[in-house]
């Protein structure tokens, strides 16, 4: 199975730690805690199998690996369990295997140093469950895994915090605790950055409300971009286009990554075309043209700077497209998406319409100058500027010789 690529491991502690000397040499106390340390593993096939046999695991025991058990033929739903000593499932023990001078022999002293360490302090179970571990099942694999596994092993001579617990681990597993962990810290890092960068710009532009605003021009569209992604890719809502860059594969989805390395970097983006739009619009007001002109002025002035920027990003990160890589290729499409849909429909329709909403609160608390002039004043300064007859609004603001930023 595509498992064996990467197979799940259970390391099991024995009751009693480093054990020494040959097996024939083990002591009475050595001996009794590897019997108990048998009993175990085979408990432990036995929870394994409980928990995961059910799909969409699949579990049976020909999956399982591990010294006290023994590989069984077919599908048989009832492990082959070895015990230390004592014959219990099997005609004999794992100590007389060990000893056995046979090929069974042999094969079982060579899973004897691949599984049990050198000073017999754990052992190793190999689990190969027959599902694909790349696709979505495999994050509910891990947490019923898991769940199945036994308490640490109770010592009269060792405390509670010197006994070991048995762990699960793959690289696979590792993977699921990174995805767990960023996104348990993902809503504090998103919050903190959105809330220093809203600080930034509402004391950069002297404006106690310009953050808000910003929040239904930046962090709602970003939003909309990542439903359309999920979409796209989740959903397969491209399909049917048969092109594999807007897709993915039979059993995969969206990968869990992109809105982490990603979402900062597309804040940033439309806080930047957001920002400099916003700074044309406060250096219009400033000159007294009113509101809605100022608006209209900043598109007029910002637009050809913020559409070939935009196009050359959308151009630059849609190369990932191009990429054989399915994470690469939702990367760049998120990223390109972002900056065409900030470029193209954020820009140009949803933050004018919202600057233009309660003007007033634009700038509060900084007091604007009385509008004085319209937006017939700017047709008249642009049709001056056009012609040659007069300086812009940009190159100028009332013989500062100061440029409209």
């Amino acid at each position: 199975p595509a498992s064996m690529l990467a197979p799940t491991y259970v390391l099991v502690p024995t009751l009693k730690g480093n054990i020494s000397g040959e097996v024939a040499a083990i002591s009475a106390d050595d001996d009794s805690a590897l019997e108990a340390h048998f009993d175990g593993l085979c408990a432990l096939a036995g929870r394994l199998l409980d928990n995961l046999r059910p799909e969409p695991f699949g579990v049976r025991p020909i999956h399982l690996t591990g010294l006290a058990m023994l590989p069984t033929p077919g599908d048989s739903s009832k492990v082959a369990c070895l015990r230390w000593n004592a014959t219990g499932d099997l005609p004999f023990s794992a100590r007389e295997l060990l000893a056995m001078d046979s090929d069974i022999g042999e094969a079982y002293r060579d899973a004897w140093r691949r599984l049990m360490s050198e000073n017999r302090a754990s052992s190793m179970v190999v689990l190969a469950p027959p599902f694909d571990p790349f696709g979505e099942v495999l994050r509910p694999f891990v947490h019923v895994a898991r769940a199945a596994l036994p308490p640490p092993p109770k010592s009269a001579e060792l405390g509670a915090e010197d006994v070991a617990e048995p762990v699960l681990m793959s690289s696979l597993a590792i993977v699921v605790d990174i995805l767990e962990v960023a996104y348990a810290r993902f809503p504090y890092i998103l919050t903190g950055t959105i809330l220093l960068v809203f600080l930034v710009v509402a004391i950069a532009f002297r404006a106690a409300l310009a953050p808000v605003k910003m929040f239904f021009t930046v962090v709602m569209p970003l939003a909309a971009v990542f439903g359309v992604a999920v979409w796209v890719y989740q959903m397969k809502g491209l399909h049917f286009l048969g092109i594999p860059a807007l897709t993915s594969a039979e059993g995969a989805g969206f990968y869990w990554g992109t809105p982490i390395f990603t979402c900062t970097i597309i804040i940033g983006l439309a806080l930047d075309y957001d920002i400099f739009l916003f700074a044309r619009v406060v250096e219009l007001r400033q000159m007294g043209f009113d509101n809605e002109a100022s608006v209209r002025g900043a598109i007029v002035l910002t637009g050809p700077i913020i559409t070939s920027a935009g196009l050359i990003m959308a151009i630059a990160l849609g190369g990932l497209l191009l990429c054989d890589v399915p994470a690469n290729n939702q990367i760049g499409f998120v990223m390109a998406f972002g900056v065409l849909v900030d470029t193209f429909v954020i820009r140009t329709c949803l933050v004018p319409a919202v600057l233009t909403l309660a003007s007033g609160l634009n700038y509060w608390p900084q007091r604007m100058p009385d509008a004085t002039k319209t937006s017939r004043d700017l047709d008249a300064l642009f049709c001056e500027h056009a012609t040659g007859a007069g300086p812009g609004p940009g190159s100028d603001r009332e013989g500062s010789g100061r440029g409209v930023v």
